[in-house]
C-alpha cells in the first residue's frame, strides 16, 4: 500500500472543532493547502457538520485562532 495517509486523529481529550479548525490552517488537514495569511485561501472550502451549533461553533473556531488577521471563511454548512 503507498501513498500518502489521509486520516486526520484527534485526541479523544482535545477540543474536536479547535483542532479541526487548526489542522485545516496548519496544513495537515488537506496536503498542499496551508493558510499563509491570503484572506481568500479559505473561501474555496466548504466544511460539512452535523448540526447548525456545531457550524456556528466551528465558524467562531476559526475566527479564535485568527484572531485579528482578515481572512473570509470557509463555507461550513450542517
Amino acid at each position: 500500500m503507498s501513498g500518502a495517509r489521509r486520516v486526520l486523529s484527534i485526541p479523544p481529550g482535545a477540543p474536536f472543532l479547535p483542532t479541526l479548525a487548526e489542522a485545516l490552517l496548519d496544513g495537515r488537514l488537506i496536503p498542499d493547502f496551508r493558510f499563509d495569511g491570503e484572506p481568500l485561501a479559505l473561501a474555496d472550502a466548504t466544511i460539512y457538520v452535523p448540526t447548525r451549533r456545531a457550524a456556528r461553533a466551528l465558524r467562531g473556531s476559526f475566527v479564535d485562532i485568527l484572531g485579528q488577521r482578515s481572512a473570509i471563511l470557509p463555507t461550513v454548512r450542517p
